[in-house]
């Protein structure tokens, strides 16, 4: 090689040696650069509202200064919130329905809760019509909010709360087809309209108001979990017309001994009678003898255990452990709903309405449309499907388990005489010392009409001793429910 050559190659070198720094230099500023263009997106797409209905941003309080925040309305227009404007021209905000939306609408102060809170930075935006925001601005008057249409009914929460009564416990229903939530109550609660006054009270109160049971309570689900248990099953064997046992009231296994409810003895069953009579030894003998633990555990996390539920309010998961290792005793309290399973009655409503719509799991949404003060639509949100979790063929071979619970099994009496269909499970979950008997009462189900059918849990905290199952609250549901005025 020349020696001008071999000067040209050091030369290419030494200019790739000095420039190298500040190629890196560059890379890592475009780098840095594109990694704020992303962030920024993601804000605007995600972030945004979180910011603006954040209690420590300073621009809600300009926002407020030139919009008055819109309404909450239940789905046929009832006002849920509003904001009233004294003669000295401070606003605030008016529930007139005092404690029956307490958890689900929640309140503004404080930093907010409920669709109060979540629905915030949408009231704080006005799309009314141009003429008016014109005639606002030169009158120099604060615009008007956007009104936020619930999914609610006043009239079912009502029902609810009514049947209820005193009791501790939630009720979770509804729309069938469309996810979108018709009840949220929650017992005991508070009164909103009051809370900057209670406010001490109630935070130091062991009652839990601020807590929705209904979308956060975390309870072991009792015999409501045998549809699961009834699933896992039927993807084993293909079939429960192979379903045989005999019950004598109580069933043993490794030293660990399972009870029918009052020690009833069921006699010889099918696998419908064992669901209808839910009973408790059926469903240990097969967990322990009849159904892989891996797969109990697959089907439980499939059916929305373990997994995060995208809601627009707050909401505690379901919680479900099982493996190839647990002892019997364990599993067959966990086929039972007892054990270390916990689950919430938005959950439990889920699992009987996929029953119900062939196996497709909807998300429960609680906003129905959004609309300017000066009536025009905003937005109308649609159903969200949370995913296929069974086959049509497993749902047909559920439902008329679940038609047999409300037809002539542990739920006949408070609902086999109502005139529709009704396809449900009842369940009593124990809980603490059990030698003290202390049990929740549990029922979740739907109508099956084909027209607007509705899908129900009810959970009635110490219900378990008769006082107020929750098979009678969910009867009160489904009866308002058929007056068609909801």
């Amino acid at each position: 090689m020349s020696s001008q050559k071999k000067s040209k190659n050091r030369q290419k070198t030494d200019l790739k040696s000095i420039t190298r720094p500040y190629r890196i230099v560059s890379y890592i500023s475009l780098a840095l650069f594109a990694s704020l263009i992303g962030y920024m997106v993601y804000f605007q797409v995600f972030l945004s509202d979180d910011l603006l209905n954040s209690p420590y941003n300073k621009r809600q309080e300009i926002v407020q200064e030139q919009i008055v925040k819109g309404s909450l309305l239940d789905r046929s227009g009832n006002v849920l919130a509003e904001t009233v404007t004294a003669e000295d021209g401070t606003e605030s905000r008016n529930y007139p329905y005092g404690n029956l939306f307490a958890q689900a609408v929640g309140y503004s102060v404080y930093g907010g809760s409920g669709l109060e809170s979540t629905e915030n930075s949408t009231m704080l935006q006005s799309h009314a019509d141009i003429v008016t925001q014109m005639q606002q601005d030169i009158q120099e008057e604060k615009k008007q909010g956007d009104n936020v249409t619930t999914t609610l009914s006043a009239v079912l929460q009502q029902a609810a709360s009514d049947a209820l009564g005193s009791n501790r416990g939630a009720v979770f229903a509804m729309d069938a087809d469309t996810g979108e939530v018709l009840v949220d109550y929650s017992s005991p609660n508070f009164n909103p309209n009051t809370i900057e006054q209670d406010w001490e009270s109630l935070v130091n109160s062991e009652d839990g108001v601020f807590l929705n049971r209904a979308t956060q309570g975390q309870y072991p689900p009792g015999s409501t979990f045998k549809i699961v248990t009834a699933l896992a099953y039927y993807r084993q064997h293909g079939t429960f017309d192979d379903f045989s046992y005999t019950c004598t009231g109580s069933y043993e296994s490794d030293g660990y001994t399972i009870h029918c409810a009052g020690n009833e003895v069921h006699g010889q069953e099918s696998f419908q009678d064992a669901m209808a009579n839910s009973c408790n030894c059926a469903f240990a003998y097969m967990a322990v003898n009849l159904i892989d633990k891996d797969l109990l555990r697959q089907t439980a996390d499939q059916m929305g255990f373990n997994q995060d539920i995208p809601v627009e309010l707050p909401y505690n998961g379901g919680e479900f452990s099982l493996d190839a290792n647990t002892p019997n005793q364990l599993t067959m309290q966990t086929a039972i709903g007892q054990g270390d399973t916990l689950a919430t009655p938005m959950l439990m409503c889920m699992i009987a309405d996929a029953v119900k719509n062939n196996g497709q799991m909807i998300t429960p949404i609680f906003v129905k449309s959004v609309d300017s003060a000066t009536g025009s639509n905003v937005k109308t949100v649609q159903p969200q499907v949370f995913g296929e979790v069974m086959t049509t063929e497993e749902t047909q071979a559920l439902e008329p388990l679940l038609e047999a619970v409300v037809q002539r099994g542990t739920a006949a009496d408070d609902l086999s005489d109502l005139p529709y269909q009704i396809a449900g499970k009842t369940g009593t979950a124990e809980y603490g010392d059990i030698s003290e008997g202390k049990a929740h009462s549990w029922f979740t189900g739907y109508t099956n009409t084909g027209n607007n059918d509705i899908v129900i849990c009810a959970v009635v905290e110490d219900g378990g001793n008769g006082r107020a199952p929750a098979t009678q609250v969910a009867r009160s549901v489904f009866s308002a429910w058929g007056t068609g005025t909801y």
